[in-house]
Formats: structure tokens, C-alpha cells, sequence
């Protein structure tokens, strides 16, 4: 199969006619001349569609950009200190140890008198969320359009930023997830 065949229709569209030759470049054999390729990179591209996937979630678990990237740096560690926490570049409005212990994404697993040797994790909601994250991303699971699990697809609340959301996830939505990516959860 060609590579000028596999990619998108709009590209095969703008391609018909020049002497562009697409090819991945994950091949043993290319040999790269500037006027005759257009290399491709083909497999990672799950970071293609982090914006509506991440103002979705945002929306839906009613989070700030701020406490989602600490969700995620988190679930990487698995278990953190308070000192490990104080490590995060984080915004202000996270800095102090306090605001996350109160945010509620958190567990004590191991209690100290010493506050410093106390250990944490995430707990089921926070592990939940960004869990729900990367299978959007990965598009293991389709972000819902109905506005029962979907405050941006509410008519009387949706806001024309909302609205154009809306427009990109239903197009997200129909696209097939490519073969590169259903590996990512299969």
C-alpha cells in the first residue's frame, strides 16, 4: 500500500499533482532527499486531540487546568511524599500542601507523626479522572455528546464556545481510531 494512500484526504488532496512523495519514517530503506520527500511520522499521534479531550474533562469534573496536570503528574508517581509534591512546578494557587490535601484526590496510605514521612497517593476519584483522560485520548472510549455526561452539549447552559466543542468532539466521535492506536489499549 502507498504511503500517499494512507494519510488523511484533505493532505492526499493537496498532494495530487506535486512531485511530493510521502513516506513514514519508520522505514529501514528511505534514503531522504529534500525534493522528492515529505516524511510522515506515523504512531504518535494520541497528543493530537488534547484540547477538547482535556476542556471536556475539565467540564465534566468540574477541575481547573492546574489540578488536572497535578492528577496526572501524581498517577506517575503512585505513591509521594509531601516533599515529592513540593517538587511539582505547580500554580500558586496549588503551591501549599494544604490545598491539595483539601482538593480531595487524595489518600494517607502510611500515617507518621513526622508530617514529612507521611505517605499518599491518589484515590479512586482522582486515579478515575485521569484514567477517563487517556482513553479519550486514545480514543478507547468516545466522549458522550448528550448532555446528561456532558455539561458543554446542555442547551440552556452551552455557551458558543461550548458549541464549538460540541462541533469537534462529534467529529472526534466519527473518526475510526487508526491501527497504531487501538495498541496503545489493547
Amino acid at each position: 500500500m502507498s504511503t500517499k494512500k494512507e494519510l488523511p484526504n484533505d493532505a492526499q488532496k493537496l498532494l495530487k499533482g506535486t512531485k511530493i512523495s510521502p513516506v513514514f519514517v519508520n522505514k529501514d530503506n528511505d534514503h531522504y532527499s529534500k525534493k522528492r520527500f515529505a516524511y510522515v511520522y506515523k504512531g504518535y499521534d494520541f497528543l493530537e486531540n488534547l484540547y477538547p479531550v482535556r476542556i471536556y474533562i475539565q467540564k465534566r469534573y468540574d477541575l481547573d487546568r492546574h489540578i488536572l496536570e497535578i492528577l496526572l503528574k501524581l498517577m506517575g508517581m503512585k505513591i509521594f511524599t509531601r516533599a515529592l509534591y513540593s517538587e511539582i512546578s505547580k500554580s500558586f494557587t496549588y503551591s501549599r500542601w494544604d490545598s491539595i490535601v483539601k482538593s480531595g484526590y487524595l489518600n494517607l496510605i502510611m500515617d507518621h507523626p513526622d508530617v514529612e514521612k507521611r505517605m499518599w497517593t491518589l484515590n479512586s476519584k482522582g486515579r478515575n479522572i485521569v484514567i477517563k483522560f487517556y482513553k479519550y485520548l486514545s480514543g478507547e472510549e468516545k466522549i458522550p455528546e448528550d448532555s446528561v455526561h456532558n455539561p458543554m452539549a446542555n442547551k440552556k447552559t452551552q455557551k458558543p464556545f461550548d458549541r464549538k466543542k460540541m462541533e469537534t468532539i462529534r467529529k472526534l466521535n466519527q473518526l475510526e481510531v487508526p491501527e497504531h492506536k487501538r495498541s496503545l489499549f489493547s
